[in-house]
């Protein structure tokens, strides 16, 4: 018999090289959302963050979750004037 009693797959994506293609959309996207930002300080990087944090529990880690939160945030940040062509 073999010594082995569970074979486990870790299938999230996380084990793959991915960080620089998450790293270059958000460059693209503070590109896209910058012009909106109010000039009271905040970070574009925190606020992104803190919605992925609150959407962790509805989408879980990876690419919906970070997608779903960054058009989130454009919308929250632009106050809902952010167009689908931008």
């Amino acid at each position: 018999m073999s010594p082995f009693k569970v074979i486990a797959f870790d299938a999230d994506d996380t084990l793959w090289v991915n960080e620089p293609i998450f790293t270059e959309t958000q460059e693209k996207f503070k590109a896209i959302v910058g012009p909106y930002l109010h000039p009271d300080g905040k970070d574009l990087e925190d606020i992104l963050y803190q919605t992925e944090l609150r959407n962790l529990r509805l989408f879980g880690y990876g690419i919906k979750g970070f997608t779903l939160s960054m058009i989130e945030t454009g919308i929250e940040i632009s106050r809902g004037k952010m167009t689908a062509t931008e």
